[in-house]
């Protein structure tokens, strides 16, 4: 019984490694992901200056620095918020259309023991986020994009760990098939 447990949490890890690595490459290259970066760091940046002229200031001043800029992340975040959501939304749709629908074909694509290196690589790392073979919210996914693209080296490294690990793997056997139907598609 505990094998079989094992046996689930793997098959779950790598179907979260696998889907999250996948989102986190889709948004590393689409171009509304640069807009978001940019708002989400000129929140970042605009609440750490307000911190900062708050050291120098008088506590009156200091509480209404906080104050503008706790609004002002109060205004930003949601509407980032719900940008990531719509984003994601649409690469989970585009994956599951891809996804198999027979788990036994997923299960049966993962069995060779080759997939274990992505959970090792993984495991390597924290990045004080949800690893990526876990279940991540949206909010974090746009964490490890920006992160990637600010240049971060830990995960540049496991990135390319992990490029380098899925070389070695075998394409999964539903890709052919959606390649299969998206060349008559385009015979049409």
């Amino acid at each position: 019984m505990a094998s079989r447990s094992n046996g689930q949490a793997r098959d779950e890890e790598l179907e979260n490694l696998i889907k999250n690595y996948s989102m986190i490459f889709m948004g590393m290259f689409e171009e509304a992901f640069g807009e978001l970066s940019e708002k989400m760091s000129e929140v970042m940046a605009f609440g750490t200056s307000a911190i900062a002229e708050a050291l120098g200031a008088s506590v009156s001043a200091q509480r209404e620095s906080d104050k503008i800029s706790e609004s002002s992340k109060d205004e930003i975040a949601p509407e980032i918020r719900n940008q990531i959501r719509q984003m994601f939304k649409g690469f989970r749709e585009d994956m599951d259309a891809q996804w198999p629908k027979d788990s036994e074909v997923f299960k049966q694509f993962i069995s060779d023991p080759k997939f274990d290196k992505g959970i090792e690589i993984v495991k390597e790392y924290d990045f004080g986020l949800a690893r990526l073979t876990e279940k991540v919210s949206d909010e974090a996914l746009a964490s490890y994009i920006l992160l990637l693209k600010n240049g971060n080296e830990d995960l540049d490294k496991m990135f390319k760990e992990l490029s380098e690990w899925q070389a070695t793997l075998p394409k999964p056997p539903w890709q052919a098939k959606i390649r299969s139907n998206a060349s008559r598609f385009r015979a049409m």
